[in-house]
């Protein structure tokens, strides 16, 4: 055969294989492309239905929160083939954070959302709860609201309650006590009551109407149990353990937790200490001195705990708060059964008060959300204000609420 003709020949074979070689690959591609398309449309379409069964487990646990409606966490919602974990956190501060998982297919979405108190609209009144120890109110002092007592509440010369007064038993009595509103108590001793007085006796009490107590008011057990505690202090536990006394001061300034603190806690002198988790600390804790105690911003909007077995003081313009996003609140928690296991004076501002055994002791004036203890004492001159604390229908003023979610956004 001819040079010319072979080489047309491989020519022709050549350009056919490239041909053929060019048309496998497009169609290859064609194809790749078309089941990459089909898997991204797939991996969206069980996405989204991820995404529908969190935010379906959010919206049930919220029905249930504001129905009333019992729950456990967590909570498994089904949403076509998708499943949904939800968990609800512990109410702080009068805050609960819902997170909630949805899964398909190991694809997964997360909701979170805030169901907090906002007082815009109040639909209900709160009153700071006080336990069996009552509340001593010295000369001058004030109380900004209501107050529910499981004690005598037990006033001075020129002592104010700006709300209603409750107090539960029927042994106990309010004694020397300017009431602006409402009181309802077993006795009633030398008091003055700008609204309705019920009791089921009186003696030099002042009053705009008498109606008769009839039952005695029930207790109300202060609403964090030792179990909580103890759970919390577990979480602290877990992060490890510092041997001795824990101080910050002046310019100094530091992350701090989960840790459980073998000894005492001090931060003094414009000191900062950031909360990364829970605190234990076995001994006392004081903050003072415009020092400043505050979460972390990995809480969000959760809030956090300090607990001290020993005696609290929080004083001198010391700020303790939250993580500045909404519904995230620093408890300060004493199981001290000290009359004062918490001791706050000297324009302090501070979330959240709670002893489980001892007392709450106020001097001048204190900026809290809530105050819940065994007794509360309030020195000569001194006011305290709060936000928010026991919901109860008899209190008809002061600081009110309603629920409301805050926020509501995808953080996966």
């Amino acid at each position: 055969m001819p040079s010319r003709n072979r080489q047309q020949g491989f020519s022709a074979i050549y350009v056919s294989v490239l041909v053929v070689f060019l048309t496998l690959s497009i169609g290859a591609n064609i194809f790749l492309l078309a089941s990459t398309s089909q898997k991204t449309v797939v991996n969206e379409r069980l996405s989204l239905q991820s995404l529908y069964a969190a935010e379906s487990g959010v919206e049930d646990a919220l029905l249930r929160l504001k129905k009333g409606i019992s729950w456990t966490n967590p909570l498994s919602v089904l949403v076509g083939n998708a499943q949904a974990q939800t968990t609800i956190s512990n109410l702080v501060g009068g805050a609960r954070t819902v997170l909630a998982t949805g899964n398909l297919a190991s694809r997964t979405r997360r909701v979170q959302a805030v169901y907090a108190i906002d007082s815009s609209v109040p639909s209900f009144f709160y009153g700071a709860q006080v336990g069996t120890g009552g509340v001593v109110m010295d000369n001058l002092s004030k109380i900004t609201g209501n107050v529910f007592s499981n004690g005598n509440i037990q006033g001075s010369s020129g002592t104010t309650i700006t709300g209603t007064a409750i107090v539960a038993g029927q042994a106990n009595t309010i004694t020397n006590a300017s009431i602006t509103q409402d009181a309802y108590v077993q006795s009633c001793v030398n008091s003055s009551v700008g609204g309705i007085l019920h009791a089921a006796a009186q003696s030099g009490c002042t009053f705009a109407s008498l109606t008769a107590l009839g039952i005695p008011v029930s207790s109300a057990p202060l609403p964090i149990s030792q179990a909580e505690i103890d759970e919390w202090k577990q979480d602290a536990l877990a992060g490890g353990v510092i041997s001795g006394n824990y101080e910050l001061s002046g310019t100094e300034s530091a992350t701090l937790g989960p840790k459980k603190i073998q000894g005492s806690l001090t931060v003094q002198n414009f000191a900062q200490l950031t909360l990364a988790g829970t605190l234990w600390v076995t001994g006392s804790i004081e903050v003072k001195n415009s020092a400043q105690v505050r979460l972390g911003t990995s809480y969000g909007t959760l809030s956090g705990v300090i607990v001290s077995d020993g005696n609290i003081t929080l004083q001198n313009n010391s700020i303790s708060s939250g993580s500045g996003q909404q519904g995230s609140y620093l408890m300060y928690l004493s199981t001290s059964p000290s009359e004062e296991a918490i001791r706050v004076k000297n324009n302090t501002i501070a979330d959240i008060l709670y002893t489980s055994q001892g007392g709450i002791d106020i001097e001048n004036n204190i900026q809290t959300r809530e105050v819940t203890g065994h007794s509360l004492h309030i020195q000569n001159n001194s006011t305290i204000t709060y936000e928010t604390g026991l919901q109860n229908a008899a209190f008809v003023s002061g600081p009110g609420a309603g629920w409301n979610v805050k926020s509501w956004k995808e953080v996966e």
